[in-house]
């Protein structure tokens, strides 16, 4: 699938947003690296990159909600997800052993999803970092001793770093969904079977009832709902919902139904769902 020439990321070449372009976008022209989902945000809306890869939630974490609102908030539109499964090593110089190590450096993600081998090893200071794959750029540029790094697989082998421990994630039914967000719409893709909206919707009984309803009528299966409180109301909430609907399903009339029935009504998306395990 050929996709646009820049892509923008968070995180430097090792990151899992440099993994999910490597596996799923074919020959990007330039990867431009973003310390924060700030910058890459930035990027696709002055237009500096033709899209961005963006993570927005983990099966065990849950969703990344500051992400949803800068999609919504910079009038963004998805066109594709990727489902990464999510596999952590401790890595360090060669030569070094886990008696040798004080200090782990790594991303505060990747720290509470290893939370069962750090708490094995108490001695071990960590020092969260913007990404997974900056600490350990920095322990081999610098030849630092005594210091790990929790990153992907494959990540150590870039930077010519030794694993200590390979796969230290709590759990292995680990994965993280990333959407491929760009400022102009793509065009309409005939095999797209989900949509993605934001609505918010008035303080009466029954209001989300009556949008739950409409998918009920039209059997469209509900993959995801997601409230997020509104900044420019106290105590108003923003709905984020995934739909699945058959290819062949007129998805926009449903959508019309549902932008009757609530308000600030956002299509953030319709594309092909992803695969995931």
């Amino acid at each position: 699938m050929k996709m646009s020439k820049k892509v923008a990321i968070q995180g430097i070449t090792g990151s899992n947003h440099y993994l999910v372009v490597n596996k799923f976008i074919e020959s990007p022209n330039e990867i431009k690296s973003f310390e924060s989902f700030t910058g890459l945000v930035d990027s696709v809306v002055k237009e500096k990159s033709d899209c961005g890869i963006m993570a927005i939630e983990n099966s065990i974490a849950g969703s990344i909600l500051p992400n949803y609102n800068l999609i919504s908030q910079n009038a963004l539109f998805i066109s594709a997800e990727y489902f990464l499964d999510i596999k952590h090593n401790l890595v360090a110089l060669k030569g070094q052993h886990i008696e040798d190590i004080t200090t782990v450096k790594s991303h505060q993600m990747a720290f509470y999803q290893c939370g069962r081998f750090l708490d094995n090893h108490p001695q071990l200071k960590l020092i969260e970092d913007s990404d997974t794959a900056l600490p350990a750029w920095q322990i081999a540029k610098h030849q630092l001793k005594n210091t790990a790094a929790i990153v992907p697989d494959g990540t150590a082998e870039l930077f010519g770093l030794e694993v200590l421990h390979h796969h230290i994630q709590d759990h292995d039914l680990n994965s993280t969904r990333f959407v491929n967000i760009s400022k102009k719409k793509s065009a309409e893709n005939k095999n797209a079977n989900k949509a993605s909206v934001r609505f918010e919707l008035a303080h009466k009984s029954g209001s989300l009832h009556r949008v739950l309803s409409i998918l009920k009528e039209y059997h469209i299966n509900m993959t995801k709902i997601q409230s997020i409180p509104t900044q420019h109301s106290k105590w108003n909430y923003a709905f984020f919902i995934d739909m699945i609907f058959d290819k062949d399903f007129d998805i926009f009339k449903t959508m019309e139904l549902i932008q009757s029935k609530s308000h600030h009504f956002q299509v953030l998306g319709i594309y092909k769902q992803g695969k995931h395990d």
